[in-house]
């Protein structure tokens, strides 16, 4: 049986009543006073007028004095997204999260977050999922003015066909190095270095048909690494955290006679080990189980769950920095965060 020939990107892990609603009050307040009210009462020019607020060196003294003016007997208060929007100031990023419940997306998130905000910068949070996908996410947040996007944990950044933002938005994915044109190149992927890895790894181990259950992709947008030496069969579904649908896909796999899963994530992972403990297999004897992201719950599942493990909180720092310096038309200079492979109990040699 061939054995799998040691390399640093492998890691050999230590063993160790619901409350009544109240009522909603119905508002009769008047609409907020927009641009065009305050250029009215001022009488000048809206542009005018949003000259005199936002470039006031640009106006004169007495201008700029009936604008505010205008502005406090209104009650005017600037909308944020509308100004990125239409003087592109890079003041408001969008974000795009397909797997809120990760963990690794998570910390993902905070990290991005944390640095666009110590740039000065706001974020605006889509939520992406089958009926919702990254792309028609992407187009609502550039609908709203942001001058840039970051996608998160298992959102993965469609082509710009796919989304059409209508003017140059700078986006990136998490993991996801920029491609030439400073769009994210396709395929260069965590979700696709990590699956190249764990492929690699358990067809050292003998494993010849390999299941695969991962998150259900708008058309176009999937990205999957060719394979040798072995069959590898791909199941999609909507959510990775929907235990009755991973244990399904676990189920077919089995049936399809594969000798190893691999999840996207570590919670599906934990499904599709649990269902093939219910189904009789000892898992590693009889089959492997792999998970992603190397989260606390794969050491506390039984066996040890082996995992894909990535530097989540480094990535969303560094698509966050990336993000800063495209906005600003500086160059930037990607940081290569390879996934390692951490082994533990789960994984075994190939069964014929």
């Amino acid at each position: 049986m061939p054995k799998p020939n040691p390399s640093s990107q492998f890691v050999r892990a230590d063993h160790g009543a619901a409350a009544p609603q109240p009522r909603r009050r119905i508002s009769h307040a008047k609409a907020t006073p927009g641009l065009a009210e305050v250029a009215g009462a001022a009488r000048v020019s809206t542009a005018s007028a949003s000259r005199a607020l936002t470039r006031p060196e640009l106006v004169s003294e007495s201008m700029r004095a009936r604008v505010l003016d205008a502005v406090a007997a209104l009650g005017y208060v600037a909308n944020p997204a509308a100004r990125s929007l239409s003087t592109r100031r890079p003041d408001l990023v969008g974000a795009v999260l397909r797997t809120p419940t990760d963990p690794i997306a998570l910390q993902m998130l905070e990290a991005a977050e944390g640095a666009l905000v110590a740039h000065g910068i706001g974020v605006l949070l889509r939520i992406a999922c089958a009926a919702v996908p990254e792309a028609a996410c992407a187009r609502a947040l550039a609908a709203r003015g942001v001058s840039g996007v970051v996608f998160i944990g298992g959102a993965i950044a469609p082509e710009t066909t796919l989304w059409s933002p209508g003017r140059a938005v700078p986006y990136i994915g998490c993991g996801q190095p920029p491609g030439l044109d400073g769009a994210a190149a396709a395929g260069e992927t965590f979700q696709r270095r990590g699956r190249a890895l764990v492929e690699q790894y358990l067809i050292q181990l003998g494993h010849r048909r390999i299941g695969a259950i991962g998150l259900r992709r708008e058309e176009g947008a999937a990205q999957k690494a060719p394979r040798q030496n072995a069959v590898v069969i791909d199941l999609e579904v909507d959510d990775l955290d929907d235990g009755d649908a991973v244990r399904t896909a676990t189920r077919l796999l089995v049936q399809s006679q594969v000798t190893a899963i691999v999840a996207a994530s570590d919670v599906a992972a934990a499904a599709a080990l649990g269902e093939c403990q219910a189904l009789s297999l000892a898992v590693p004897h009889q089959i492997s189980v792999v998970g992603w992201g190397d989260s606390g719950l794969a050491r506390c599942l039984h066996p040890m769950l082996t995992s894909v493990r990535i530097q989540a909180r480094a990535s969303g720092r560094s698509a966050a920095e990336y993000l800063v310096a495209a906005m600003a038309g500086r160059e930037f200079v990607w940081r290569d965060l390879p996934p390692k492979l951490v082994i533990r109990e789960s994984t075994g040699p190939g069964v014929d």
